[in-house]
């Protein structure tokens, strides 16, 4: 199959449609469970994106040996590029065919599978789409940009019947399936606070730059897509900052440790969500908070999400990260974050009473998925808990941006209580021609 460009594959209607690089000793165990297989079994994969989370997750998909990406598609040009030279490389290689439009991937008969790694506004669309073509789904986190695409993403994967993860890589993680175990065992006591954070101090986002045109293989137009028309920018690439195309550190990182909250405390919906913050600290172009203290509560406990963008970082607890989950018990603490645990009590040492070491997660999550959609089974993790956690997110967004305390009816995903302003938020406009598909 070819690796260049199929200009006549472009669609030409102004109206159509962020971890390191595992070595493969890394996944040594998985490919040597896998060798195997016969080429016959290989499951042949599409990438709908090319940038920087999809070209990792380009590598950790291509050692495994009964994968064959067949197809990457992206409408910035020089990503697919990127991923072309990546996906040649040794050991290993594979030779997609490359498309800037993610349809053609959809319309092979032979690509079994898709990795959606777009923008957050972008998720939607694909992920419909590729329910309808019969082709399972590994899409990255969040689930959605807005509560109801998400709720649509839900329906047509049940619809269809295909295999549909997200990534929420921690769930594969051993120290992290430990840790769930002691706290749902009671060890910590009762839970009345669960605190989780981002702190870190990297200097200026996105900065300041005047609109132009967009450079050769920027086919802009498609990668707004659903977002409101404005001209390019090069500020805007970098879409996390933007809540038209994602919602800040709340969806891009807070998700990873309110799935493992969610999951540790046996908890789907929040009561209320109130968030407060700004751009403080940053002078940029973007719209997104750099500091951030979010509050849920549940019934029994309070959950609470503090960022602190671009500000001096200390350690919290000795833990090596800028990232982490705190569950604070009436009989002991767990830190829990990537790197590992550790279990305090109220011993005079102030010394951990008990450590456990990290372990992997990008690589066996992935295999994970892989093995689910060869054999036809259920993933260990279902797509309704990935939008949960991504539902909190978003609630969490939208407290911060009306100011006020929102109040959830969780099994009706309604906000409650005459907050008509709110309620809108739970979807967003969609420009013409970018419409859900519908389901």
């Amino acid at each position: 199959m070819s690796t260049k460009m199929d200009r006549r594959h472009f669609i030409r209607s102004s109206t159509g449609y962020a971890a390191a690089a595992l070595t493969v000793a890394a996944l040594a165990p998985a490919i040597r469970a896998e060798e195997k297989r016969s080429a016959a079994e290989r499951l042949r994969l599409g990438f709908i994106a090319c940038g920087g989370r999809a070209r990792q997750l380009m590598k950790i998909f291509k050692e495994f040996p009964d994968v064959e990406i067949a197809m990457v598609s992206d409408v910035l040009e020089p990503r697919m590029d990127a991923a072309i030279r990546l996906l040649a490389a040794e050991p290993n290689p594979h030779k997609p065919e490359a498309v800037v439009e993610h349809e053609r991937i959809l319309e092979r008969k032979d690509i079994d599978a898709v990795v959606i790694a777009t923008t957050e506004h972008w998720h939607g669309i694909p992920h419909i789409r590729a329910c309808q073509a019969g082709k399972h789904i590994f899409v990255e986190k969040p689930l959605s940009h807005t509560v109801v695409e998400g709720r649509a993403m839900l329906q047509s994967a049940k619809k269809s019947g295909v295999i549909a993860m997200m990534g929420t890589q921690q769930r594969a993680g051993e120290h992290y399936k430990k840790a769930v175990e002691i706290i749902q065992s009671g060890r910590l006591g009762k839970i009345a606070l669960v605190e989780c954070w981002n702190y870190h101090n990297t200097g200026n986002r996105v900065g300041r730059a005047p609109d132009s045109a967009p450079p050769p293989g920027y086919h802009w137009d498609r990668w707004l897509g659903p977002a409101p028309y404005v001209p390019f920018n090069p500020t805007r690439l970098p879409y996390s900052w933007w809540f038209d195309y994602g919602g800040g550190m709340m969806t891009n990182w807070a998700v990873h440790h309110i799935d493992v909250i969610l999951w540790a405390m046996g908890v789907e919906s929040p009561k209320t969500a109130v968030c407060t913050g700004g751009k403080i600290v940053v002078d940029d172009m973007s719209d997104t908070p750099d500091t951030i203290e979010a509050s849920w509560e549940f019934p029994g406990f309070v959950m609470q999400y503090s960022y602190r963008g671009f500000n001096n970082f200390h350690t919290v607890q000795q833990r090596p990260n800028h990232h982490g989950i705190c569950f604070h018990g009436n009989k002991a603490t767990m830190v829990l974050d990537r790197s590992g645990y550790e279990i305090y009590n109220d011993s005079e040492t102030g010394k951990a009473v008990e450590k456990e070491p990290g372990s992997e997660q990008d690589g066996p999550w992935q295999r994970t998925f892989i093995d689910c959609a060869k054999e036809g089974k259920q993933p260990p993790v279902s797509l309704e808990l990935g939008h949960k956690a991504t539902v909190c997110c978003l609630l969490g967004n939208i407290a911060y941006l009306t100011g006020r305390r929102l109040h959830w009816d969780g099994e009706n995903e309604r906000i409650v209580g005459g907050d008509e302003e709110a309620a809108r938020l739970l979807e967003r406009p969609r420009r013409k021609g970018y419409e859900l598909p519908k389901t």
